[in-house]
């Protein structure tokens, strides 16, 4: 199955050759009307077909630009990954060289954050250690941040034993077998439903589907949707 990165390069090319027959075409307009042959008032535009296929040429263009980016951010994405060979699922804030790639909460980066913790307890005693030398100007201790990313592991590995430990009833197996859910892969305990935007289900003490609190369906559509799905 093709990457991102890929399938980003295959439209790339797509778009270059499509701009060459989008010159050829123009070329071949231009090429079909007489040197210096003006409109004439109430019949058809003889630049019309060159002025749709200059239009088609300059999106094609702003679209390679697009294009270009996205492969500089993904080729970046893809860096970044090499790097850490535990960091599974990113969070990417923009679209070119320049975005920061950072790590999702997912459960699919357990083992980064947990390399990330130790690096963190690391360096929060070697500040200290540091700091009890008494110098003029003390290192900074990581305290806070540490206490934030142990909660955040906890969260995801209760997440984890969370679904690795289910039990599905009938009604839940059926829903998912139908594809009317859609299990989260970074937070397995979530089961968006298909076709409503964000709107999640996640399972009972009985194995049955109720209603995230989190991805709620605020729409009265979507709402009556939901609990047709949770009948069903």
């Amino acid at each position: 199955m093709a990457s991102q990165l890929e399938k980003a390069k295959n439209k790339l090319v797509a778009l270059k050759e499509e701009q060459k027959e989008l010159m050829k075409a123009i070329r071949k307009e231009h090429d079909s009307i007489p040197f210096g042959q003006p409109n004439i008032i109430g019949r058809r535009d003889i630049y019309k077909d060159v002025k749709r296929y200059r239009a088609k040429s300059i999106e094609n263009s702003i679209q390679q630009e697009k294009q270009e980016h996205r492969i500089e951010m993904l080729e970046k994405v893809e860096e970044v990954k090499s790097e850490n060979s535990t960091l599974k699922d990113v969070h990417v804030v923009g679209a070119s060289a320049y975005a920061t790639i950072g790590a999702k909460t997912s459960v699919n980066n357990l083992e980064y954050f947990k390399d990330k913790l130790a690096e963190l307890e690391e360096r929060n005693e070697e500040a200290k250690a540091y700091n009890r030398t008494k110098p003029a100007v003390k290192m900074k201790t990581l305290g806070t941040e540490i206490t934030k990313l142990k909660r955040k592991i906890q969260m995801l590995e209760e997440m984890k034993a969370k679904d690795e430990s289910k039990a599905l009833s009938e009604h839940a197996k059926n829903l998912i077998a139908s594809g009317l859910v859609t299990q989260w892969q970074k937070k397995p305990i979530y089961y968006f439903v298909k076709g409503l935007r964000k709107v999640a289900l996640v399972l009972n003490e009985s194995g049955d589907f109720e209603e995230s609190k989190k991805y709620s369906a605020y729409s009265d559509k979507d709402i009556e949707f939901v609990e047709k799905l949770l009948k069903k």
